[in-house]
């Protein structure tokens, strides 16, 4: 891909996550993005002494939680910046282990209060990090959640919702989970980082920005979200 002129904006929700680390490092790195603006809890080791050039491209937001996603003016006070953002990037993902309630807030309210903002702030691509297993019939709780949040999103009237399917992630350094090791370990076809994930989430992006793919919304599998790292590898 040819370097544009015209860079983008992003904002990033779960970058503190296995792939949102990996997602805001790949587009503070890329060329095509110009402010990178996250929401978090807390600020991590890697953000701290950025290079400059990296440094100026990020924003940080701290909040308490991510109740603030339902209210369309105080996402803009906090922004704070007049920007027009092109894409919103959400990597959120919780544990039923943690309780339904918390699960079904982060999994499904945050994600589509995260999707129904793009609307409000006429973002025009939603990305979203799902799972492979999702299927709001699954008589699974995660499944079925996943799968009500990814129909909800596709719902929503955002110009682009890309959601991402992926198989199992091994390499959760921040939050590793034994039964992802243990399936990962017999489903070797299954297998993916977290670094491939957050690569195709913004290959897919930077092909949507530049028009190189049809506007439409869609579902990406795992093998799709490998084939895409392969691509942004070779940029």
């Amino acid at each position: 891909m040819e370097q544009q002129s015209k860079k983008f904006n992003a904002i990033v929700i779960g970058a503190t996550g296995a792939v949102g680390r990996e997602l805001v490092d790949y587009l503070l790195s890329s060329p095509y993005y110009n402010k990178i603006s996250i929401f978090v809890r807390r600020v991590i080791d890697r953000w701290v002494d950025l290079p400059e050039g990296k440094k100026e491209k990020l924003h940080i937001i701290e909040v308490d939680n991510l109740d603030c996603l339902s209210n369309e003016n105080e996402i803009t006070s906090l922004l704070n910046d007049n920007l027009q953002y092109d894409v919103l990037f959400n990597t959120l993902g919780s544990r039923v282990g943690r309780g339904n309630e918390e699960f079904y807030k982060v999994d499904f309210t945050y994600v589509v209060n995260s999707c129904s903002l793009c609307e409000k702030l006429n973002i025009s691509h939603f990305s979203n990090c799902s799972a492979g297993n999702a299927d709001k019939n699954s008589c699974f709780y995660y499944s079925k959640v996943k799968g009500q949040a990814e129909d909800e999103c596709l719902s929503q009237r955002v110009n682009y919702v890309s959601i991402f399917r992926p198989g199992v992630i091994m390499d959760r350094d921040n939050d590793s989970r034994c039964g992802e090791k243990i399936i990962g370990f017999f489903c070797c076809c299954w297998r993916i980082s977290s670094k491939e994930i957050a690569l195709g989430m913004m290959v897919d992006d930077i092909n949507y920005q530049l028009g190189t793919k049809e506007q439409k919304s869609i579902r990406i599998s795992n093998s799709e979200i490998k084939a895409l790292a392969q691509k942004g590898s070779q940029m």
